[in-house]
């Protein structure tokens, strides 16, 4: 997809999310990028045999859908993906700048560009420059905010959402699942089905990799939560806390500031 293509399909799903949401009954899971709203999307839309369109311009008709956008009351039904925010910070470098399959390599070289690292393979010495940059000069610009913003906007909203926690989801793939598909209208949950849909969508069956197996190319890297600690400094624990250390509290991911003192 060049740039004219993706800037055509930023503008559509941007009309239908945001109009036509409630009259097309769409199912909508929202996270901060690189939180597991893929993964919740596919395995929703496989159970309910509902058209999922990834990254593709979407037809107008009902659809389980995944994006990036901050709280609306022109949306319908949302599950919103949490993600602990060092994990985040962590994977989205890896996404964002050393790219994968899945990231176009004009965007990852647009992103050293505005990056300009020595090594880029350096992430615990580039890391807290990273987080910096992602709390700062990336929200720059139309439909940019950064993982405490989104937050703190969906969770204004609880009592209207269903919030799903990624870390649930690696743990009990099948309840979490439960739990949003009984939010969006299902009365009767056919645990065989459940199961089959778990199994098509884990980590191993998608990659032929265990979680913790890392590709560094791959879209799904390394599947496991709390890698954080394998690439976060104090310097990065600083700069993280600095901007989002109170909602890391808040969403009770840490008692307190003491994990800083840890590293």
């Amino acid at each position: 997809m060049n740039f004219v293509e993706r800037k055509y399909n930023s503008l559509v799903r941007y009309v239908y999310w945001h109009y036509f949401s409630k009259k097309l009954n769409l199912f909508q899971i929202v996270e901060y990028p690189k939180s597991g709203g893929t993964w919740m999307t596919q395995l929703i839309s496989k159970y309910l045999d509902t058209y999922y369109p990834r990254n593709v311009v979407p037809k107008f008709k009902h659809a389980v859908i995944h994006g990036h956008y901050k709280y609306s009351d022109s949306f319908n039904k949302i599950v919103y993906v949490v993600r602990d925010g060092r994990d985040i910070m962590v994977s989205y470098y890896f996404h964002y700048v050393i790219g994968n399959s899945r990231i176009n390599p004009n965007v990852t070289k647009k992103n050293r560009d505005k990056l300009p690292f020595e090594d880029y393979d350096n992430i615990k010495q580039n890391l807290p420059l990273f987080i910096e940059y992602l709390y700062t000069d990336y929200l720059k610009g139309f439909n940019k905010f950064s993982w405490s913003q989104l937050n703190e906007d969906y969770y204004r909203h609880k009592d209207k959402i269903c919030i799903v926690r990624y870390e649930d989801m690696l743990t009990n793939t099948a309840l979490e699942l439960e739990k949003a598909l009984i939010f969006l209208g299902e009365t009767s949950i056919d645990n065989n089905k459940l199961e089959d849909t778990v199994n098509a969508y884990n980590f191993k069956n998608q990659t032929k990799r265990k979680p913790g197996e890392e590709d560094k190319n791959s879209f799904l890297r390394k599947g496991v939560s709390g890698d954080w600690k394998n690439h976060f400094t104090k310097e990065a624990a600083i700069m993280f806390d600095k901007y989002a250390g109170q909602n890391l509290i808040d969403l009770g991911y840490e008692k307190d500031r003491s994990w800083i003192d840890k590293l």
